[in-house]
C-alpha cells in the first residue's frame, strides 16, 4: 500500500510514545483541618491524618470521604498516620512532651494509646513501616543520639534503637514534622530519615530494621529552621525536600537527588514555587521518574530530576503521596488534591 506523506505523517503521530504528564483534580473535603500525612493502602483506599485529633478515609479512590476523630477532644495534631488497611491504622501526634503520641485506631473505634512521650524535650515528627510488624518512629534530639524508636508488634510497644553503631545527633538537630515524611522505609530493611533545624541537614540510613545508622551531609540549606523535611524513594532511587521555613519569598537549595541509595546527593535547578517545600514523593512510571514538592506556597513537579520544574497549583499544601502513577495532595483548610499520571 502506498503512503502518501501527510497519511504517513499521521500513521507516526499515533504510533508515537504519549508524554505522560500529571492531571489535577480537587476533591471534597469533610473537614476544614489542616491535613498534613498520607498514607496510600491500594487503589481505592487512602487515609489523611491532620490537626484538631481528625484524620479521614476514602474508600472509592477520593470520590467520597469519612471523617474521623479522637473521643478526647482537639488538642491532639495527627501529623503521621500509617495505614496497615481499610479498616487498621497507627496514628502520630506531634507536639513537646506528652502531646508526641502514638495510637493504634480500629475502623470500629476501637482506641490503643501505644506510646507517650515522657522526656518535656521530646517531640515526635514522622512514623513508617516495613510491614505490619516492624516500624520505626524519629524524633527530635533529647541527648546526643537521634532518637529513633522501633516496634516489633505493628505499633503496641516501642523501644529505642540502640546507641551503637548509630552517629551522634547534631546540637538541636530533629525533623520537620511537617508531611509526615522525616523517615521512609524501603526493602530489605533500609529505611532513611531526614533531619534539619539549628544548622543541621543530614540523612540517616540504615539496612538493618535500624540497628545501625550512619549519617551523610545534605546539600540542602542549613539553619536555625531550615534543612531536611522530607525523604522519599524508589528503589535506590532517593528524593529530599526542604528549605528554610522563615523565607518563604525567596528560592533556597531544597531539592536534590540521589541515584546510589543515598550515599550522595545532587541538587535540582530551583523550582518554579519559592520557599520551603513540607513534603515531597516520587513514582517511576514506565522507566522515567518523577517528582513532587508541595509547600504553603505550592505544588511543583519534575520529571527530568530537577533540570526543569513545572507548578501544578498554588495552594498552601502541606504533604504528598504516591502509590504507582496515583497521588494525593494535603494541606490547609482540609484541601485534597488527587493527581493522576497519564
Amino acid at each position: 500500500m502506498k503512503l502518501f506523506p501527510i497519511a504517513l505523517l499521521i500513521l507516526l503521530a499515533c504510533s508515537a510514545k504519549k508524554e505522560l504528564v500529571p492531571n489535577v483534580q480537587k476533591l471534597n473535603s469533610p473537614t476544614e483541618s489542616l491535613l498534613q500525612a498520607i498514607s496510600i493502602v491500594d487503589d481505592q483506599t487512602v487515609w489523611i491524618s491532620g490537626h484538631n485529633a481528625s484524620f479521614v478515609r476514602s474508600m472509592d479512590a477520593g470520590q467520597t470521604w469519612q471523617l474521623f476523630t479522637h473521643p478526647t477532644g482537639d488538642s491532639l495534631q495527627f501529623r503521621d498516620i500509617h495505614a496497615f488497611s481499610s479498616n487498621m491504622v497507627v496514628l502520630m501526634s506531634a507536639g513537646p512532651g506528652p502531646l508526641s503520641r502514638i495510637f493504634t485506631f480500629s475502623n470500629d473505634s476501637i482506641w490503643e494509646e501505644n506510646f507517650v512521650m515522657s522526656d518535656p524535650l521530646g517531640f515526635l515528627d514522622s512514623i513508617d513501616f516495613w510491614d505490619e510488624q516492624n516500624g520505626i518512629a524519629y524524633g527530635d534530639a533529647i541527648d546526643e543520639y537521634p532518637y529513633i524508636l522501633l516496634t516489633k508488634d505493628g505499633g503496641k510497644s516501642w523501644e529505642r534503637a540502640p546507641n551503637e553503631n548509630m552517629p551522634k545527633a547534631g546540637e538541636g538537630e530533629g525533623g520537620f514534622a511537617a508531611s509526615g515524611t522525616c523517615v521512609v522505609v524501603g526493602e530489605n530493611g533500609k529505611a532513611w530519615i531526614a533531619t534539619g533545624a539549628s544548622g543541621n541537614s543530614r540523612v540517616l540510613l540504615t539496612d538493618d530494621y535500624g540497628l545501625s545508622w550512619e549519617a551523610v551531609e545534605s546539600p540542602i540549606i542549613k539553619g536555625d529552621a531550615a534543612g531536611n523535611t522530607s525523604i522519599s524513594f524508589v528503589g535506590q532511587k532517593g528524593f529530599i525536600t526542604g528549605g528554610d521555613l522563615t523565607k518563604q519569598d525567596v528560592y533556597t537549595d531544597n531539592c536534590a537527588f540521589s541515584g546510589d541509595g543515598g550515599k550522595t546527593w545532587t541538587l535540582t535547578e530551583k523550582p518554579k514555587t519559592t520557599g520551603a517545600f513540607y513534603g515531597g514523593a516520587i513514582s517511576e512510571i514506565d522507566e522515567k521518574l518523577f517528582a513532587f514538592a508541595c509547600g504553603p506556597k505550592g505544588l511543583d513537579y519534575t520529571a527530568d530530576l530537577g533540570q526543569n520544574w513545572t507548578n501544578l497549583d498554588t495552594l498552601d499544601l502541606w504533604a504528598v503521596a504516591f502509590r504507582e502513577n496515583v497521588g494525593y495532595v494535603s494541606g490547609r483548610n482540609g484541601s485534597i488534591l488527587k493527581l493522576t499520571i497519564q
